[in-house]
């Protein structure tokens, strides 16, 4: 059975996005395939906060092996409570994919999204469309390296890529 791919950028997915790949799923009996990434960048920014809210430990912190141990182990922290959240996110939308009776898998993953999605599409040959749910950028410089970046994942991918960014 074909598979319709939509790929969430971040912790929250957009429903705007989701009802794209679930029309898409319906009108192809296809199954949706979710790959929900978080990117380093948001992984860095969740560990900056979590460390900012604990500047007056580090004060109790000597020597830099175990500053350097207390921060890789804030930082997985900081990953599996992203992971938990956007689970948390995308579960609040998968029932509807269930009442239309399509069915669905979803794979979470941290790093790098142009490789992750890539190497998901090539590793999955049954994929025939994916759907990007696009953060919207906030300033012009921002949307032109996200337009570059888009267009470099697809140039990568094997599969059409759809843009859906959320009308907010």
């Amino acid at each position: 059975m074909e598979k319709v791919l939509l790929v969430i950028d971040g912790v929250a997915p957009d429903r705007k996005a989701f009802n794209s790949a679930l029309a898409l799923c319906l009108r192809n009996h296809a199954e949706l395939r979710v790959l929900q990434i978080i990117r380093h960048q948001k992984l860095a920014d969740g560990f900056k906060m979590v460390c900012n809210k604990m500047k007056c430990v580090r004060h109790y912190i000597e020597g830099s092996m175990t500053a350097a141990a207390f921060a890789e182990a804030g930082e997985n922290k900081t990953a599996d409570a992203l992971l938990t959240e956007a689970m948390a996110n995308i579960s609040k939308l998968l029932p509807e994919s269930e009442k239309a009776g399509v069915p669905y898998h979803v794979t979470m993953k941290t790093g790098n999204l142009r490789e992750e999605i890539v190497k998901y599409v090539r590793a999955h040959k049954d994929v025939v469309i994916a759907v990007y749910d696009a953060p919207l950028e906030s300033n012009q410089t921002g949307r032109r390296q996200e337009k570059n970046f888009l267009q470099a994942i697809a140039k990568a991918l094997p599969v059409p890529l759809v843009l859906v960014q959320s009308d907010a």
